[in-house]
């Protein structure tokens, strides 16, 4: 087992070496590689790899954050999942199909280091708010927000608050809620009975983006809430070799307003792999 993992470590360290990392990472080139057993540990895991968004930012959204580490209450730590950066360029589709979004409040529940968040900021939201228990990824977020704000400062300003994000209150008008499966079902149930409460309160429409849906079946169970999108979205290229594959899973939920649920599938069934950690979308 000591020698796998030092032949991984050799690997993806052989991998990052920039003349090396050029070339392997060219869409044409991985593609003969991955046809070589073994090859495929030159790229290493795709979240410990700083993210072209960072290297283009000069942010910190970059890296995997053990669940332990996000809470010392067993408790937490029981239903939370370890945090990593999700695809900038899967979150902007997703955005992409839900505007005009100048009156809405983007959500990220358990934002990390933040990486949604300046994604949103891409984007004309009226407010963008991010959640996050741990204290540490809170401060790194607030941080990044602030790199991001000086570079574009016409952007809206991102809020970053420290506590449960899965019993946070919703503020008034439409949101857009995101999660990046950032903890398991018990807690999913909590926010979706937020939302349902929230609809329940007032007139408004609320769109739940959640990447990589592994308790999807919680949103699907309320009597308030429809499929709007659900699909496998793919990453750009220069995206590739720093996430778990080369596409995602996302669904898209709405609650109130007027129906709008996209043309095409979307009852897709949702697939979780067998660790609990992973959701695939397979068609109907």
């Amino acid at each position: 087992m000591a020698l796998k993992k030092t032949v991984r470590r050799v690997m993806a360290a052989i991998g990052r070496i920039p003349a090396i990392s050029i070339i392997i990472r060219q869409p044409s080139v991985r593609k003969q590689i991955e046809k070589i057993p073994k090859a495929d540990l030159l790229y290493g895991n795709g979240w410990d790899r700083i993210h072209p968004f960072d290297l283009l930012h000069h942010t910190d959204t970059s890296g995997v954050a053990p669940a332990k580490d996000i809470s010392n209450q067993e408790a937490i730590i029981a239903h939370a999942v370890d945090y990593a950066g999700s695809q900038p360029s899967v979150l902007r589709l997703a955005l992409n199909d839900l505007l005009p979004l100048d009156d809405y409040t983007f959500i990220d529940l358990g934002c990390g280091k933040g990486r949604a968040l300046l994604v949103a900021s891409e984007f004309s939201f009226r407010a963008i708010v991010g959640v996050e228990l741990s204290s540490r990824l809170a401060e790194i977020a607030r941080r990044n927000a602030e790199i991001v704000a000086t570079k574009f400062p016409a952007r809206t300003p991102v809020r970053v608050a420290v506590g449960d994000a899965s019993t946070f209150p919703l503020p008034a008008g439409n949101i857009v809620l995101f999660l990046y499966n950032p903890f398991g079902a018990k807690l999913i149930a909590n926010v979706v009975a937020g939302v349902e409460a929230a609809l329940a309160a007032a007139a408004r429409n609320i769109y739940i983006i959640y990447y990589n849906p592994v308790a999807g079946d919680c949103f699907d169970a309320s009597s308030l809430l429809h499929r709007r999108f659900a699909r496998m979205l793919p990453y750009d290229s220069d995206e590739i070799g720093f996430g778990p594959d080369r596409d995602d899973p996302l669904i898209i939920w709405q609650g109130g307003g007027v129906s709008t649920t996209k043309p095409g599938s979307v009852d897709a069934k949702i697939l979780v792999s067998s660790n609990g950690m992973r959701a695939t979308l397979v068609q109907s």
